[in-house]
């Protein structure tokens, strides 16, 4: 490592260098880290980088202080697939975790400006708006909001009575609508207060939003929903393949 120069600043170094401990699975998951002084001592490095590394490391979510006992070893972290297009519950339950919801609001709405650009139908047609917080293991992951036509799906509250409802499942099974692609991008956002409140995270905290346009087999557009989705503990990826000129 190097502490000099315009290279990475010493302190990233370090951080860089105790994620690879913990993805290597030197730290495993629920390990207690050394003390700042035994990670000190360990690297060769002052106790103020140690103390600021491992600050980064929890804001990013791959520690976590526990007051009176130590840093642990996120055990929260979860990896989600951009490019799979499924619902939450399934994805959850795929990573051996308990998906579960909180319905913040499902109603009937004349639709905003920017919805019915997304939907691609006229301001103030009437839709469907569905608000869930969604948790893995009681944990608050995302915030999920979802806009239907409702001229798709009439009557569609009196099948969405519980929680853990899949709106998907409702769709395809009383409406005839199987969506199977959407089109979606992504950018970083900060959480406001409620937002905050909701996921349980500081305000201002930065976050995933995932925005996507769902079609169905005819390729009509029948959803666009938006994700925000804590930073600190999801991790997307995807797997690409090298298109030959």
């Amino acid at each position: 490592m190097n502490k000099t120069g315009d290279h990475i600043p010493f302190y990233q170094q370090i951080k860089n260098l105790f994620i690879q401990e913990i993805e290597s699975g030197k730290w495993k998951q629920g390990d207690k880290l050394p003390s700042e002084r035994e990670l000190a001592a360990q690297y060769q490095i002052s106790r103020m980088t140690a103390r600021h590394a491992i600050s980064i490391l929890e804001r990013e979510g791959f520690v976590e202080r526990v007051v009176g006992s130590g840093t642990f070893v996120t055990t929260r972290r979860i990896q989600l697939d951009f490019v799979e297009f499924s619902s939450f519950s399934k994805t959850i339950l795929s990573k051996g975790l308990r998906p579960s919801t909180n319905t913040v609001h499902k109603r009937k709405e004349p639709a905003n400006g920017f919805v019915a650009k997304m939907l691609g139908i006229s301001e103030g047609e009437e839709i469907w708006s569905l608000k869930r917080v969604r948790f893995a293991d009681e944990i608050p992951v995302s915030i999920e909001l979802s806009y239907i036509p409702y001229a798709y799906c009439p009557g569609i509250e009196a099948h969405m009575n519980g929680e853990d409802i899949s709106l998907y499942q409702v769709l395809e099974e009383r409406y005839g609508i199987k969506l199977v692609r959407a089109d979606q991008t992504m950018r970083i956002s900060l959480s406001d207060e409620a937002e905050s409140k909701l996921l349980r995270i500081g305000n201002d905290s930065p976050c995933i939003l995932v925005e996507a346009q769902a079609f169905d087999k005819n390729d009509k557009l029948i959803e666009f929903s938006q994700a925000q989705t804590r930073g600190d503990i999801v991790r997307f990826f995807s797997k690409l393949k090298v298109k030959n000129n």
